[in-house]
């Protein structure tokens, strides 16, 4: 019979029986150099076809039209490179990291490589929420709801003045890049610690790298509380959970025993729970959805008998209720209904979150079809991962119910509009881990060689590894990682900006004098916000005037800004969700000016301000 290889330790990779190694003449080994060298090849492929782009140049499909067919082919290779890695054995897990790495690069650095400046008007507008409180050392109070969790602007006002820098736009541009690779790092951590360190568990880490499309990854307490939350449940999983999230968990008779002591020691949950503590407070002055979700996953957790610290959960709850009744009262005061108006509104939370989105042209109708074919694929390949675990008579609850927890959210709130965008984005992790027990069941197992002489078929614990089952794996993994590429981009006709469209909103803030309005016409399409927040008020027309995109001009002197902004952006977002003719902000401000209303005062590569002329006719 053949002895199993001692527990923790790989099986050494034999050598078939013909294979004769003479003394003296190095080792054959075969691809060592195969896998590397293709995912070089990736990467030399991926930076060939880089280009600038600007938003002139996209359409309602975003970013994804304006790739060059190198740059597109480079997605297949690597993913090709990785699956070949896994095959190996035993596979290599450096080489494994670095072309992780790389897929963050390829996958999340795609937009700030071959766009000028930082995308997502957001963004922008929170380095100006950072920058008030570096000048002022406090928080706007009654100016945005955001305020009332300043914890995350807090820390990047304090950054940048130690830094010397006079505001943090220079952090925007690579911050998704950044902080989605911190993401996965967390999502690896997890993996390992429900998996453990073998091949699912590096299916899981790149399942989740090629699934994140929702862009919760800009410059936002969003994407920070989103890495504090991963790093919270790898270590609440690997030291304060016993038997694992993977693990069916034992029965005497017809009761469940109570969970067994952790295997870490007495210092380590010590401190672990310290750490937790920390999260927590972070979480509960940064952002308001994040330390529900994680209370809502941790009690999933006690309540399967998985959590050896049942008080866990409240541990990160009470800080965030308390932080709410006093620290967030300016939001909530005399606007309750904000809070829990949308409580058990399902109908409304759909609406606004999926049916209310299928507006514009067909492109962007199209980019819509591939998010909800992204979420659907997804789903379902975590539905089979379920199904193919409980065959095996591995029957652990608390994975597939920590996957469908966040669906709670719709019952809440439909919380702006996004609250199909945060479930998918909260049960992502633990759906890559079951996506990833299905794939490593599809890969099956393949004998070391020699090994299929040396002991019969009934030792090999999965199915026979074909070609079929390789080239399923890696379609699957391909069609994920090009979808999100497409997904993540649809949007950049009308969020992604130039350097002139920059420079025109900081020459209005050099212009303004305190009171003075700046507007444009969409808060989508314009870097607003990054300056002067609290002195002039800045804000788009179409928010106070529904009609404008009828009749645009008769809105602007309607609401007769001291400054207007037009930008390349924003004549995008008028075709792609209106169906206005290309050029129409050029024609508005040709009116603007022909009217005698409005002069020029900035006008670079389709970039203008525009500034009242007082006593104008």
């Amino acid at each position: 019979m053949e002895l199993a290889p001692p527990r923790g330790r790989r099986e050494p990779e034999l050598l078939p029986p013909t294979t004769v190694v003479r003394a003296g003449s190095p080792r054959r080994r075969p691809r060592g150099l195969a896998v590397p060298a293709l995912a070089a090849g990736a990467a030399l492929l991926w930076l060939l076809g880089l280009h600038p782009v600007l938003p002139t140049e996209l359409g309602s499909l975003g970013l994804i039209a304006a790739l060059s067919p190198a740059t597109l082919l480079a997605y297949p290779v690597l993913l090709a490179a990785v699956v070949l890695e896994l095959l190996r054995r035993p596979f290599r897990p450096r080489v494994l990291a670095a072309m992780t790495a790389l897929g963050v690069v390829m996958v999340y650095g795609l937009q700030p490589a071959s766009e000028q400046t930082a995308r997502i008007t957001v963004s922008w507008l929170h380095t100006g929420f950072a920058g008030y409180i570096a000048d002022n050392g406090q928080a706007l109070q009654g100016f945005d709801a955001r305020f009332s969790w300043p914890g995350f602007f807090s820390l990047i006002a304090f950054l940048t003045k130690a830094a010397g820098q006079p505001d943090a736009s220079g952090l925007l541009q690579w911050a998704p890049m950044i902080l989605a690779g911190l993401a996965v790092l967390g999502m690896r951590a997890l993996a390992v610690t429900v998996l453990g360190d073998g091949r699912a568990a590096w299916l899981a880490t790149w399942v989740f790298l090629l699934s994140e499309w929702t862009e919760q990854d800009y410059f936002s307490p969003q994407a920070t509380t989103y890495i504090l939350m991963l790093a919270t449940l790898a270590l609440t999983a690997r030291y304060l959970v016993r038997p694992g999230l993977a693990v069916p968990l034992p029965f005497r008779g017809r009761s469940p025993r109570p969970p067994p002591m952790p295997r870490s020691l007495p210092r380590e949950r010590l401190a672990v729970q310290g750490l937790i503590v920390l999260f927590a407070l972070a979480l509960a002055v940064s952002h308001q959805l994040t330390s529900l979700l994680l209370f809502g996953l941790l009690l999933v957790l006690a309540l399967t008998r998985r959590l050896w610290s049942d008080w866990l959960p409240w541990l990160v709850l009470v800080p965030a209720l308390v932080w709410f009744a006093l620290g967030a009262k300016d939001f909530w005061w005399g606007q309750l209904h904000l809070v829990i108006g949308g409580l058990g509104k399902v109908g409304s939370s759909v609406d606004e979150g999926f049916t209310d989105r299928f507006v514009g042209d067909a492109g962007r109708t199209a980019i819509l079809v591939v998010r909800v074919g992204l979420t659907i694929a997804v789903g379902t390949l975590a539905a089979a991962g379920w199904w193919t675990r409980r065959r095996r008579g591995l029957r652990a609850a608390p994975l597939p119910l920590l996957a469908i927890a966040p669906l709670v959210l719709v019952v809440l709130q439909s919380y702006g509009g996004e609250v199909f965008v945060r479930c998918y984005l909260f049960a992502l992790p633990f759906a890559a881990i079951l996506v990833a027990s299905w794939l490593d069941s599809v890969l099956g197992t393949r004998p070391a060689p020699g090994a299929v002489r040396a002991g019969p078929a009934s030792v090999r614990t999965g199915p026979r590894l074909t070609r079929a089952r390789v080239v399923t794996v890696g379609v699957i993994l391909t069609l994920l990682g090009v979808g999100t590429v497409v997904a993540r981009g649809g949007n950049d006709a009308y969020t992604s900006f130039s350097r002139t469209d920059v420079a025109a909103v900081a020459e209005a803030y050099r212009l303004a004098r305190p009171g003075q309005t700046i507007s444009g016409i969409s808060t989508d399409a314009l870097p607003l916000g990054f300056s002067r927040i609290g002195v002039d008020p800045q804000s788009a027309l179409a928010v106070r005037c529904p009609s404008y995109f009828a009749d645009p001009r008769a809105c602007v002197l309607q609401e007769v800004p001291d400054y207007f902004l037009v930008t390349p952006s924003e004549d995008n977002y008028g075709r792609i969700y209106y169906g206005l003719p290309a050029g129409w902000t050029t024609a508005l401000a040709g009116d603007l000016v022909h009217d005698g209303k409005y002069r020029v005062v900035f006008d670079e590569n389709g970039s203008k301000l525009l500034t009242r002329v007082p006593g104008g006719p």
